[in-house]
């Protein structure tokens, strides 16, 4: 009776292994799928950043354009706030 104990001891232990040996492969490929999810989300945000700083570049040339104009504004506009004489068409 414990010779035939034996065998079926090992057969579970056998059983128990392979069902960890498993489950040790499925956390491997999830693992690995993970890293790759990391890293094509990492390339996203890196690619958003750039975008982000881009968006902040145009913006900041974008004003710097508008002052610009302001300025040619006020500078085509005497003191008393009338425009300067310009030269005028008739027709």
């Amino acid at each position: 009776m414990e010779q035939d104990s034996i065998p079926e001891q090992f057969g579970r232990l056998e059983e128990k292994v392979g069902q960890l040996v498993d489950r040790c492969h499925t956390l491997e490929r999830a693992k690995a799928d993970l890293e790759a999810k990391i890293r094509h989300l990492e390339e996203v945000v890196r690619s958003k950043d750039a975008a982000e700083e881009q968006h902040v570049e145009e913006k900041g040339m974008i004003k710097s354009r508008i002052d610009h104009l302001l300025s040619r504004l006020d500078q085509a506009v005497d003191s008393d706030g009338t425009p300067l004489k310009t030269e005028t068409f008739s027709t």
